[in-house]
């Protein structure tokens, strides 16, 4: 049965990764993505326009502390950041201004730049209203002079982001879409220069492919000098996770069902064995105390054969090694010493402990105990175990 559900299990999974899998079109923006809009290719093609290109995964304050330490040795870079959203934080907004004060320029493409970025340069966004069918989003570049002529399409769900707002006193339009809003805009900033699109979709992947859109991404970055190139993977969507084998396993879907159902069939597999292997635990009687049950048989014998002297006498023999132990005596007498320890160990007077002791010498030099005095010994004794400490 296991076998056979075991190659269930891998039948299952080679159909399901023969099986055609849906192209992904979640944006990613990321360097390490080939899907349509993931940026890999668009990462490749920088080195055509650039000297050098590197990637980056540490946060912007982290990225910076370089330069901010060392204003003037270090070279003006040009840092790129693709984004769904880019809200960057105070720290990291102050570190980012701070680098295009000295001269760096910086180009961030977001469908939603918010937080204290976007107060401090006075921008705000909005998207076109979804109508539920996917229209023809279309972007050209203006002022002068153009940096490149002609009209660029966009399709497939473009979310058509645009800018309703920004300071005119240090801030150009370069671009427009359809309908003409600002899609592309230029800030000058100190030394340096901030660049802020709204289509960061159209500088994907796909678009870099389709007609002749890679005209448009062209364009949008030499706007940034010939400079080195800082690629931002710190800010993409979702986090940036350590790629493990088991991590692969479950982002593929006929892996995933693999792993899920061999982990079922391990489980069943313990459950059955374990409930297979099991027994029945018997029920252990405690040992009988033997000793006792011959102390009794021995105390019954001597009671129905009336010698209740003889076994006065071994009742005090016995509480006479018993006590010695206890007290830790080198030997039992009746003298001053036995009592003083006695005394001390029982807190009773010495007077009372004397009268005790006396009690039984009688009783063990009497050459007959009647019945009476066996069961009052017996009582004394058990009394004055009980008083040691």
């Amino acid at each position: 049965m296991l076998v056979g559900l075991g190659l269930l299990i891998l039948v299952f999974a080679v159909l399901e990764a023969m099986a055609p899998q849906p192209t992904d079109r979640v944006p990613s923006y990321s360097r390490f993505h080939r899907k349509p809009y993931g940026d890999q290719l668009v990462y490749e093609r920088l080195k055509d326009i650039f000297p050098e290109v590197r990637s980056v995964s540490d946060p912007l304050y982290s990225t910076a502390r370089e330069r901010y330490e060392h204003q003037v040795e270090a070279e003006p870079v040009n840092h790129v950041f693709i984004n769904t959203r880019f809200v960057p934080d105070v720290i990291s907004t102050e570190r980012l201004l701070d680098l295009a004060a000295w001269g760096d320029h910086v180009f961030i493409a977001a469908d939603d730049i918010q937080g204290p970025l976007a107060d401090s340069l006075h921008v705000e966004m909005d998207v076109k209203p979804f109508d539920g069918t996917d229209t023809v989003s279309d972007i050209r570049f203006i002022g002068d002079p153009r940096i490149a002529a002609g009209v660029f399409h966009y399709a497939d769900g473009f979310p058509g982001a645009y800018f309703t707002r920004y300071d005119s006193s240090r801030t150009r339009s370069l671009a427009v879409d359809g309908s003409s809003h600002p899609v592309l805009l230029e800030c000058t900033w100190g030394k340096g220069r901030i660049v802020l699109c709204s289509a960061p979709m159209a500088l994907t992947n796909y678009h870099l492919l389709k007609a002749n859109n890679a005209i448009f991404i062209a364009g949008a970055l030499s706007v940034l000098p010939p400079r080195s190139v800082i690629w931002d993977e710190a800010y993409k969507v979702g986090r940036m996770e350590a790629q493990t084998p088991i991590r692969y396993i479950l982002s593929q879907t006929p892996l995933r069902w693999a792993w899920f159902l061999s982990l079922t069939l391990v489980v069943l597999y313990i459950l059955v064995h374990a409930r297979r292997q099991q027994r029945a635990i018997p029920i252990v009687a405690p040992p009988r105390n033997a000793t006792r049950d011959l102390m009794h048989t021995v105390g019954r014998l001597y009671w129905h054969k009336g010698d209740h002297t003889d076994l006065a006498h071994k009742m005090i023999t016995h509480f006479k090694e018993d006590v010695r132990q206890r007290t830790y005596m080198g030997s039992f007498a009746y003298t001053d010493a036995t009592i003083q320890h006695l005394s001390a160990k029982t807190g009773l007077t010495k007077e009372e402990t004397t009268q005790r002791l006396n009690a039984i010498a009688q009783r063990e030099n009497a050459k007959r105990i009647s019945e009476n005095d066996l069961l009052k010994l017996s009582n004394e004794l058990h009394e004055f175990r009980h008083l040691i400490r």
